[in-house]
């Protein structure tokens, strides 16, 4: 089974008519890091259920300290 793409997973947050699958394509963003954030931010500012927003906050603050991570270990002298 392959990897579903950004844009699959978004529309999947945005539009499931399932709160878990909802879930569930916001932890996959979530996994893939910055690349997600525009999506992540997509997702929260169109749903309307408090739980699938608490999810993308949640899923936006991991990868915004994700990616401040992978700066500050590429900064490091070899």
């Amino acid at each position: 089974m392959s990897d579903k793409s950004l844009w699959e997973l978004k529309e999947a947050a945005k539009w499931s008519s399932n709160p878990q699958e909802m879930k569930d394509a916001i932890s996959k963003l979530s996994a893939r890091g910055a690349e997600a954030l525009p999506s992540l931010e997509e997702i929260l500012s169109v749903t309307a259920y408090e739980d699938i927003k608490s999810a993308c906050i949640d899923a936006i603050k991991s990868a915004k300290r994700e990616a401040k991570e992978q700066v500050k270990l590429a900064d490091l002298p070899p």
